[in-house]
């Protein structure tokens, strides 16, 4: 068990995005323009044609934390953890042993270490960092079972999840999942979860399946059809860990997809729809699941506890879960 001592986010301001890639360009991507660099981009070279902008468009708008020109993605990641210093003790944060610093997308000034800037600005020379990747935005997932390991050596782990799509990235795939922009820092430790914390990571999951090849070349319908066994299986298995029951779950935290996707996943675990939260729309990348349960804490009245299923499911075939206890100070 790992108990959430604090969580604090950087979430830029939404605005209306209707398109497919991501529409900033940056300097720090201009090693991608070499022909070399072609196995690293998304889908290829050129403008999307009238047949890939049809299949891949959301129907509507969709409102998105987008962040501004000037910020990179380690910028987002610093704002988060000044937020948490708000919150904890300095000695709290002056006892974290590691840094572990999850994303997805590429950080905009390429040479930079993000968990070595995030260790930096918090004086912890002593405190390992660790950077993972490689995992879609599924990330923050991937981190917990390292986590784990570390606090059950006795360390305090923080946690910062963050991203910032750039162009020539993807930020839409239809109506099925949209991403935005968005960082939160987590602490995390062993203890008593009613001990001045916010409650409890109690089980977590994470299922490594198929890649899928080429995926904007799928309709988003076809994705979704993919994604599926993947986020039921990582959350089947947090589920089992825990030893608990859907139907004990007071409340199912999907990632930003589509309600109709979320639904089905619901519907097929067994967690009654009343019992779905209603997300503000949009994915936020790796700092989703964190973001989740700060939307959680914040729908609690006073004293108040919930038993919640997180889950996520990434293009890479990583998917992964989380069975968290929540609460909130009488």
């Amino acid at each position: 068990m790992l108990r959430i001592r604090a969580i604090a986010s950087a979430v830029p301001e939404r605005s209306d995005f209707h398109g497919v890639q991501a529409a900033e360009r940056n300097f720090g991507y201009g090693h991608l323009l070499f022909p070399s660099a072609a196995s690293a981009l998304p889908r290829g070279k050129g403008r999307l044609d009238e047949e890939e902008s049809l299949r891949l468009m959301p129907g509507s708008p969709a409102a998105l934390p987008v962040a501004e020109a000037k910020l990179s993605h380690a910028d987002l990641a610093l704002q988060a953890v000044a937020a948490l210093r708000e919150q904890v003790a300095s000695e709290e944060l002056a006892a974290v042993s590691h840094i572990v610093v999850a994303s997805a997308s590429l950080n905009q000034r390429i040479n930079e270490s993000v968990a070595g800037r995030v260790q930096h600005a918090l004086g912890l020379d002593e405190a390992l960092p660790f950077a993972v990747g490689q995992s879609g935005t599924a990330g923050a997932y991937n981190a917990l079972p390292l986590i784990d390991s570390l606090v059950r050596l006795g360390g305090r782990v923080l946690l910062v999840a963050t991203d910032k799509w750039l162009y020539p990235f993807f930020r839409a795939w239809g109506d099925l999942v949209a991403y935005g922009d968005g960082a939160a820092a987590m602490l995390l430790d062993s203890g008593d979860s009613g001990d001045g914390g916010w409650g409890a990571i109690e089980a977590h999951a994470v299922h490594y399946g198929e890649a899928i090849a080429n995926p904007w070349a799928h309709a988003p319908d076809r994705l979704a059809d993919l994604l599926l066994p993947q986020a039921l299986a990582a959350a089947r298995a947090a589920l089992d860990k825990a030893r608990i029951r859907p139907s004990d779950i007071d409340r199912m935290l999907p990632a930003g997809f589509g309600a109709a996707f979320a639904a089905r996943v619901g519907d097929e675990l067994g967690i009654a729809p009343e019992r779905h939260a209603e997300r503000a729309g949009g994915h936020l990348s790796n700092a989703d699941p964190l973001l989740a349960l700060m939307e959680l804490r914040a729908s609690l009245q006073p004293g108040q506890q919930a038993t919640a299923l997180l889950w996520d499911a990434a293009l890479c075939g990583v998917a992964g879960a989380v069975v968290a206890r929540i609460s909130t100070a009488a």
